[in-house]
């Protein structure tokens, strides 16, 4: 079985593309496990950071970004609304004032969820919340969307997103993006190999498919170090 590790925030356009298609490509790929690690950012990397975790986002790579992820949703059939950039300014201040960080709310609720069952169909559910409702993800009424439309019970859910183990949990995965050298969202970790970006994930796919063909045949089959 190999393991891929999915790095990703949830209002990255570019994750959210990326994670539909690696999840089509994934099954029609048995023997592969996906483990989604979604992390928070602290506002000591900005309260409003581009793909690059820690940087600004130049008006021109901006704009060119929004063209872009555009013709991938047209090219691959996936639904993507993208809100206009006034609206992100409009959210950096209530980001600001929060006593969460950036991303914390989402990350918190997907590792609540972890064993419920639900957790992959609330994943989407915050993507789906971003990326085609248009809502925001750091607040609490769009996690309790999300989460309702993921079959989970909000009120078991919002009890336990708040206590310590979910925030440790997505500190764990920011320091682990980090420690793994990722460069921006989504990246992809396969053992050692980093992959990262939407466009990516057919060289990932490809890879873990040689992967099985060795370890079938008996090859080399090194371990997982995160």
């Amino acid at each position: 079985m190999l393991t891929i590790y999915s790095y990703t925030v949830y209002h990255s356009p570019n994750a959210y593309l990326g994670s539909i298609l690696l999840r089509r490509a994934l099954a029609d790929l048995p023997g592969v496990t996906l483990i989604r690690k979604p992390f928070l950012i602290p506002r000591s990397r900005g309260v409003l950071v581009a793909e690059l975790i820690g940087s600004k986002e130049p008006a021109v790579k901006g704009s060119y970004n929004r063209e872009d992820c555009a013709r991938w949703s047209q090219r691959y059939d996936i639904p993507l609304v993208y809100p206009p950039p006034e609206v992100f300014c409009e959210r950096r201040l209530r980001w600001s004032q929060s006593k969460w960080e950036r991303e914390e709310l989402p990350a918190r609720a997907y590792y609540a969820a972890l064993g419920s069952g639900h957790e992959d169909a609330l994943d989407q559910a915050l993507f789906e919340a971003a990326w085609v409702v248009g809502l925001d993800v750091n607040e609490l009424e769009t996690i309790q969307w999300a989460a309702t439309k993921a079959g989970l019970d909000w009120s078991k859910l919002s009890a336990k997103l708040e206590s310590d183990e979910p925030g440790v949990t997505a500190r764990a995965a920011l320091e682990e993006f980090d420690n793994g050298g990722c460069p921006g969202v989504p990246t992809f970790l396969l053992d050692r190999e980093r992959y990262f970006g939407k466009d990516r994930v057919d060289w990932l796919v490809n890879r873990c498919r040689q992967r099985l063909v060795e370890r079938s045949r008996g090859g080399p089959s090194p371990s997982v170090v995160i």
